[in-house]
């Protein structure tokens, strides 16, 4: 018999990022992370399980078949098959879409697999629905297909990666931050300002594989670490411009890595810096909380506060629009939940 589910599940940006991985595993991160999902930029798939004594695909992008992909989906089935029989005694059909555009450096592998991860430990039926562990399950089998997509599960900032500062972490799932956060670190926004939406010259699988032999890996590492003890503290105290200066400069650190990395490479633009640089200029002139943050890629998120939503948008159309290609940017607030749609 047939079964049938669908999810939808937002991106996240790192706030102290995931950039190398330890050997000996997949997908286990050289240090912590933690990031604030984007409740208004999501994916939303739906998946056909039907019973089979072989693990069969079809895959569709809105509607649309698209086997380009299927590479991809079956090898994360197969990394999820020695822990779900569920998977094994069955073929899928799963069809998604993501609201944004790909390319805009908003993490679509986060929401997408994290979408599929909700499908099946659904579909699987061990836990239930909604409670701790269903979205460890969630988590757990997220990560195998996406590192970052293993966050994208919680509403709460997520923790993925060991650390001795969070209860229960662990580099096999994410889990969500149980502390209180300050209202003045609540409510805040992300508008994602896209500078470039090409494809990336240097893939993020191969960014993190240049971690390996990187004469600055093992201190970057231990940087990461203790920027996740760190950042928890600000955003339980309320210190808001600590909070903004470990954030920028966790994106720095990110892109310095690339280019520091043996070959080097980089992936920002002359589009990314001026707004950086706007952005210090608007903060210092104006003293308002707004932080910039960077993925792996050129595009600029801009976080804010949301009690200061006007004058961030109309910062962004007088300042920073010259530097967006097609005038393109994207708005979400943070704390998304995943939602059961069927």
């Amino acid at each position: 018999m047939q079964k049938v589910v669908k999810y939808r599940c937002p991106s996240n940006i790192a706030l102290v990022k995931y950039w190398g991985k330890k050997d000996g595993g997949v997908q286990l991160p050289a240090n912590a992370s933690i990031s604030w999902s984007l409740s208004d930029l999501f994916a939303e798939t739906t998946m056909i399980a039907t019973p089979s004594n072989q693990t069969q695909l079809v895959f569709k992008y809105d509607g649309n078949p698209k086997p380009s992909f299927e590479p991809k989906i079956l090898d994360f089935l197969t990394r999820i098959a020695p822990f779900s029989d569920f998977v094994n005694q069955h073929s899928f059909e799963i069809d998604t879409i993501n609201n944004f555009p790909h390319g805009t450096g908003i993490a679509s592998s986060a929401a997408g697999f994290g979408a599929l991860a909700l499908c099946i430990a659904d579909l699987e039926g061990q836990f239930e629905i909604g409670s701790n562990e269903f979205y460890q399950r969630a988590s757990f089998f997220a990560r195998l297909g996406s590192g970052s997509a293993c966050r994208s599960v919680y509403a709460a900032p997520a923790v993925w990666g060991e650390h001795t500062d969070v209860q229960d972490s662990s580099d096999l799932f994410a889990v969500p931050f149980e502390g209180h956060i300050h209202e003045s670190l609540q409510n805040w926004k992300d508008c994602v300002l896209i500078v470039d939406d090409g494809e990336k010259k240097v893939s993020s699988t191969a960014g993190h594989s240049l971690l390996k032999n990187h004469p600055y890996a093992e201190a970057r590492f231990k940087q990461a670490q203790k920027n996740i003890g760190n950042i928890l503290q600000f955003m339980q105290q309320g210190n808001v411009s600590d909070f903004i200066a470990l954030v920028e400069s966790e994106a720095l650190q990110l892109h310095s890595m690339m280019m520091s990395s043996i070959p080097y490479f980089t992936l920002i633009r002359p589009g990314t810096l001026a707004i950086m640089e706007e952005i210090w200029t608007f903060r210092e002139e104006t003293n308002l909380p707004i932080a910039f943050t960077l993925d792996a890629g050129a595009n600029v998120h801009l976080l804010y506060s949301s009690e200061i939503e006007e004058q961030v948008i109309n910062f962004i159309h007088t300042k920073l629009l010259v530097n967006c290609k097609k005038g393109l940017y994207l708005c979400s607030s943070t704390g998304g939940k995943p939602l059961k749609l069927s």
